[in-house]
């Protein structure tokens, strides 16, 4: 969403975020919606049992939160942390409409970062089906790559969201160590490497243990 990005920077305000900040909480109603530039933002929610509950992971060139914006909720649907230091722009939904009814340029790039994530959504209600954790995690994996995934090498692609694997795990619904087992398990294949909450996906391979043919040309 390059030009819609930057108009954004001329009617928005630029904003810092410190890690640990909370942006929205669970039913406030946003005055104001934010555009990532960088850094990761994590959806979540409190369970019944006083549990996070990780619902989605934000990074550079999202829009939060979604239902506000839409207009689809009247509220913020789930807390909203700066698992990160995050930089963003800060706008009213008003600026933004406006802003979208008079660009078809602008329109047309805001329904391709709605369909996008709405197919990157479905990879991961996909894994979250899977019987097996490695299954989940590939899965998840993909949606991530599939979202904010930035090709380094010919079929290669870094998801710098800072993803512990204690957030891979509630991602996932699987114990941490159960998640840290197979992610071990899979590194071996070469399907995936990470460090210091950094990981880099070997597409192909992944696509060949997923079995999915269907997905080679999703990030064409």
């Amino acid at each position: 969403m390059q030009q819609l990005q930057s108009h954004l920077r001329h009617i928005g305000t630029p904003t810092l975020y410190r890690s640990g900040t909370s942006l929205y909480f669970q039913g406030e109603v946003p005055r104001h919606a934010v555009m990532i530039l960088d850094g990761t933002v994590k959806a979540y929610m409190i369970s019944n049992e006083g549990a996070e509950v990780i619902v989605h992971l934000f990074g550079k060139g999202a829009i939060i939160p979604s239902g506000r914006v839409s207009e689809q909720s009247p509220t913020a649907l789930f807390n909203y942390d700066a698992h990160s230091d995050v930089r963003a722009l800060k706008f009213t939904r008003q600026d933004f409409y406006d802003a979208l009814e008079k660009s078809h340029e602008f329109e047309t790039e805001y329904r391709r970062y709605l369909a996008r994530s709405q197919t990157s959504l479905l990879l991961r209600v996909t894994g979250l089906t899977q019987a097996r954790a490695a299954e989940k995690i590939c899965y998840t994996l993909y949606y991530l790559l599939f979202r904010y995934g930035i090709e380094k090498r010919p079929g290669i692609y870094e998801i710098n969201l800072k993803l512990t694997q204690g957030m891979l795990a509630q991602l996932i619904g699987q114990t941490r160590e159960s998640t840290a087992k197979n992610l071990k398990a899979l590194k071996k294949t070469g399907l995936v490497e990470y460090a210091s909450s950094t990981y880099f996906v070997n597409k192909p391979k992944l696509e060949a243990y997923l079995g999915e043919d269907s997905f080679r040309e999703l990030l064409q």
